[in-house]
């Protein structure tokens, strides 16, 4: 096999979501961030399309290794104001053999910081970012015990290969397992390749982009593919706040299966703190619908242009909309649990009223009666 030498970069994405918001105006007094407002349009993206502006912090530390391939490493910090920090680590290098790309995520550097693999690099600086802006961050009803995160790997080629479709079918078995996160060796089915290399997207004729559902190759000589990328950051984005609604109802359903039980077995001590649990209810409600809008509407991406394309793949990947639907439907569960409850409530206070005034209309009727005859 003709081993080819590559420039490029792999780019690390690890978004985690650490509570329901972040304060962005205190996170700003006490960290060297600003906000995030560049503005990519580049193959033909809508100038439009209205992406989230986080607060940002760019590093770009030299490091050693044993390999002559690999000069410096940029980490991008990322805080949102939805509760989620993002971060997203270049690791550029030149002349490294295509098929040693799976190699890459376990290579170890050392920075003025310490030594690394890339997994704990951003596990370092997800803590260190976290232990700062700790006290600005709103997280009541969002805490799990273990944080969810979302990853997602992009191998950019950027010299060395002149006609993209050619190399990706000279070498289709070793990307297929590349992006599967497969060993290299493993002899996958034909079918199984097709599937994972037939869906390519090329805007020009020297460039090419792959997307699998946690790793994605780019091959692009002109190293224009800054609105891929955060394109890509956006989908892992909903994805990340789509599953943590969805283990926050988790969560809200169990609660409401044992106010039901309760209701049943345990009504008068329920009916005291009943009230006040509709009422949180309603705001949850609410507040989980405004959420899911947010979510929903962080890329409108209309037409064909061919950011939305791409877009649409990532999000059929991940199945957004099949997150979101479900979401809305157990919301709905959720408010039916707790309108049933009400209206029970409702109808036993009612019954309770009707019984009181036939008490006090007897007591009255006999009292009419004791005077009559006295």
């Amino acid at each position: 096999m003709t081993v080819s030498f590559l420039d490029g970069e792999v780019i690390f994405f690890r978004l985690t979501d650490v509570g329901r918001s972040i304060d962005l105006s205190k996170v700003a007094t006490i960290i060297p961030a600003i906000p995030d407002k560049k503005i990519i349009k580049t193959k033909n993206t809508p100038s439009y399309v209205d992406f989230p502006e986080p607060l940002i912090i760019e590093i770009t530390q030299s490091i050693s290794t044993e390999l002559k391939s690999f000069h410096n490493i940029t980490i991008y910090i990322k805080v949102y104001s939805d509760g989620v920090i993002s971060l997203i680590a270049r690791l550029l290098f030149t002349d490294f053999p295509h098929n040693e790309l799976h190699t890459l995520k376990k290579i170890r550097f050392k920075t003025t910081e310490g030594e690394f693999q890339i997994n704990n690099f951003l596990k370092y600086h997800h803590n260190k970012i976290l232990k700062q802006i700790r006290d600005y961050i709103e997280d009541e009803g969002f805490i799990f015990g273990e944080t969810e995160h979302e990853k997602y790997t992009i191998f950019c080629l950027t010299n060395g290969i002149s006609d993209p479709k050619e190399f990706l079918q000279k070498e289709k078995n070793y990307f297929s397992t590349l992006l599967n996160g497969e060993n290299p060796n493993l002899e996958l089915s034909q079918d199984q390749i097709n599937q994972t290399l037939d869906h390519t997207f090329s805007f020009l004729k020297n460039d090419l982009g792959i997307f699998d559902f946690e790793r994605a190759i780019l091959i692009d000589q002109n190293s224009d593919y800054e609105d891929i990328l955060l394109a890509t950051e956006i989908a892992n984005f909903q994805l990340l706040e789509l599953r943590t609604l969805d283990k926050l109802l988790d969560r809200r359903l169990t609660i409401a299966e044992e106010d039901l039980r309760n209701f049943y077995f345990k009504s008068r001590s329920f009916l005291r703190r009943s009230k006040r649990k509709v009422g949180r209810l309603i705001r949850l409600h609410y507040d989980l619908l405004f959420l899911l809008e947010n979510i929903e509407n962080v890329s409108k991406l209309i037409g064909d242009y061919y950011l939305a394309q791409i877009y649409r793949h990532l999000a059929d990947l991940f199945q957004l909309k099949q997150w979101s639907d479900s979401i809305r439907h157990r919301l709905e569960t959720l408010e039916n649990i707790y309108n049933f409850t009400q209206s029970s409530i409702n109808e036993r206070f009612l019954l309770f009223v009707e019984i009181l005034l036939t008490f006090i209309f007897i007591m009255e009727f006999i009292l009419l009666l004791l005077d009559f005859f006295l």
